[in-house]
């Protein structure tokens, strides 16, 4: 997976960044902006608080929680088409994801977005202030979803943003019905490196699998039922801002 900079890094840097109102980075989210309660997400920051090393869980409480590209405010639906058609603009260079979206680049910006959703892309959004400030996105295969982009707040590339970033999106994949893996990079660089170890740490009490190569396997493919008990005890302990974190 890469990563970026608000901007998007896919967990390596792309280059250049998205272009707002008077050149700024971030992309205006909607009047009024979006609030946490709006989002379905809430519940994912579990995974973060519970797996992160105490050194950096306060950052938890720091990163917005995310919203569905597939289910965003209608209100921002003009930002979010801008915001996404701008990634799709400015890919990694030979990465993946630039080869299989070449033939849409220079589609209008307002088929894209549906064009994309409807063959399994999707993602997770996160605004602050009324801003679109970062992203995760992933593309669904099967009972799969695959991880490709990352785009963090400029300035604090490094600061364990990404990390939560892509925990809310193991943990989104995990509540996801029919979704037995989710693959968070290639375990190529240091962030997803270190994020597997972590994860690694946790696995027997959550019931998964965790590899080197970037997967993360939540229950046989036999299996459709929710993750295991051991989840959702872990959830309601982390939402009641668990202490061991």
């Amino acid at each position: 997976m890469n990563s970026q900079s608000a901007r998007v890094r896919p967990l390596r840097q792309a280059q250049g960044r998205p272009r707002g109102v008077g050149g700024d980075p971030e992309i205006e989210a909607g009047p009024a902006g979006v609030t946490p309660a709006e989002s379905v997400l809430d519940r994912v920051r579990w995974l973060a608080r519970r797996v992160l090393a105490p050194d950096v869980a306060g950052i938890t409480g720091d990163v917005p929680f995310p919203w569905l590209v597939t289910a965003h405010p209608k209100e921002s639906e003009a930002a979010l088409r801008d915001y996404v058609f701008w990634w799709i603009r400015h890919p990694e260079t030979d990465g993946a994801f630039e080869a299989k979206t070449r033939w849409v680049r220079w589609l209008p910006a307002q088929v894209v977005l549906r064009l994309l959703l409807a063959i399994g892309y999707d993602g997770l959004i996160y605004a602050r202030g009324g801003r679109i400030v970062g992203h995760v996105f992933w593309q669904r295969h099967g009972a799969a979803l695959h991880g490709f982009s990352t785009a963090v707040p400029e300035g604090l590339e490094g600061g364990g943003y990404a990390a939560v970033m892509l925990l809310d999106f193991v943990a989104h994949a995990a509540h996801l019905p029919g979704i037995t893996r989710a693959r968070v990079g290639r375990g190529r660089n240091n962030i997803t490196r270190r994020l597997l170890a972590r994860l690694k740490r946790h696995a027997d009490a959550l019931g998964w699998q965790i590899g080197d190569d970037g997967w993360v396997t939540f229950r046989p493919p036999s299996d459709s039922a929710r993750p295991v008990a051991a989840h959702d005890q872990i959830s309601s302990a982390a939402s009641s801002n668990d202490a061991s974190v």
